[in-house]
């Protein structure tokens, strides 16, 4: 299952930031004959509703060491797509204030140290220098990275698009996948569309929430599940400044993104959320949200909530992705990225670029494998928010 597809056709299901980057880099290596099928518009989905939050520091090494490598291709994003994009390395700060998470941070920052991210432990009269207005009561440290950042998922989809198709991929919207092709022997030969059978060597699913769905059609159950994620815009305070990093109180869930001229974007509080594909907002979740932020930022007490909105993430049983081929030969996923598609969409899409065409890769995606979870090896992220 893992051989070179380099002579076939590849489609790929999804015009999500994780597709597009997919399309892009398998033209970057050379390979023409790249389908892309989009059932809308590119980005419209998940992608469009991300917040652009781009972070290195996670206690898992596989999810460092994508987005570590994101960043260096973010960072480099129109010398190699030839597309504008605006990359702000603002960095994250995650405010602990308990010491069995400090702890967790400790080992994490260690082993991010180690792939070269410039990570530190912060005490918290460290912090004020960073994130003016945060209240330290309570607080037994913080964790820091300055190459973290954000950018707009949507740019990012639409510069792979552009450059995709330029190397001579064929990217086809609004046209909806209905199942799968299959030879005598059940090998995935191509997928049915709402206009007509495309024919591959390889079917790559990139769907996001639709990823379990669209595999059962194929015979598969990829343990992925859609829960809604919210966030909201606030009007501008006087204390916000946009080379603030983004800040997260852990204990709580709640973050502050700060924007051009003292706005932000705040949420977080809603781990919990049910499995489901409501993309309403829920107002019961608004009040908490605010008094989270008052206690650790007492100037939200002057917070006006502008505008919200709701996406859905896609998530796994251990917030990890499931990247790599599945057990039916000539079908594969890039799906389940748990919240975490944008900040890793650059090297998921050359690495999985690289296994398709020859075999192997630079990074390894094996922890990322889809038979994990019925061989009992979850990939373990130590903090969850």
């Amino acid at each position: 299952m893992n051989g070179s597809h380099a002579d076939g056709r590849i489609v790929i299901v999804g015009g999500g930031v994780v597709g597009t980057s997919l399309a892009f880099h398998l033209t970057q290596l050379g390979h023409r004959e790249v389908v892309l099928i989009e059932r809308g518009e590119l980005g419209e989905g998940t992608t469009a509703y991300g917040t652009g939050g781009i972070r290195q520091q996670f206690t898992s090494r596989v999810n460092a060491q994508l987005v570590r490598r994101s960043v260096d291709f973010f960072s480099e994003f129109t010398e190699r797509t030839g597309e504008p994009f605006d990359f702000r390395q603002h960095g994250y700060l995650f405010l602990l204030d308990d010491e069995n998470t400090a702890a967790a941070f400790a080992t994490a920052v260690r082993t991010q140290n180690e792939l070269g991210v410039p990570s530190r432990l912060l005490t918290p009269e460290e912090v004020p220098a960073l994130a003016p207005g945060v209240r330290l009561d309570g607080l037994v440290g913080a964790a820091y990275c300055p190459t973290d950042g954000s950018a707009s998922p949507t740019d990012a989809t639409a510069g792979f698009a552009r450059a995709a198709r330029r190397r001579g991929a064929d990217i086809r919207r609004n046209t909806e996948v209905t199942g799968f092709l299959r030879d005598a022997d059940g090998t995935v030969t191509g997928v049915r569309t709402t206009t007509e059978d495309v024919t591959a060597s390889t079917v790559v699913i990139a769907t996001g929430p639709q990823a379990r769905a669209l595999g059962r059609l194929a015979g598969i159950e990829l343990p992925v599940a859609p829960h809604r994620r919210q966030a909201f815009a606030i009007a501008p305070l006087p204390w916000i400044d946009a080379a603030q990093p983004l800040t997260v109180d852990v204990g709580s869930g709640a973050y502050v993104h700060p924007e051009h001229g003292g706005s932000a974007v705040v949420g977080g509080n809603d781990r919990e959320t049910p499995e489901g594909t409501d993309t309403s907002i829920d107002e019961s979740r608004v009040e908490p949200l605010l008094e989270a932020l008052v206690h650790r930022w007492p100037g939200m007490t002057e917070a006006a909530v502008v505008r919200g909105w709701a996406g859905l993430r896609e998530m796994t049983p251990d917030d990890h992705a499931l990247v790599g081929a599945s057990e039916v030969p000539g079908l594969w996923a890039a799906v389940g990225f748990s919240g975490h598609g944008f900040m890793q969409a650059p090297a998921v899409g050359e690495a999985l670029a690289e296994l398709l065409l020859t075999g192997g890769s630079q990074l390894d995606l094996a922890p990322l494998r889809l038979s994990r979870f019925a061989e009992g090896r979850p990939v373990d992220e130590g903090v969850r928010f």
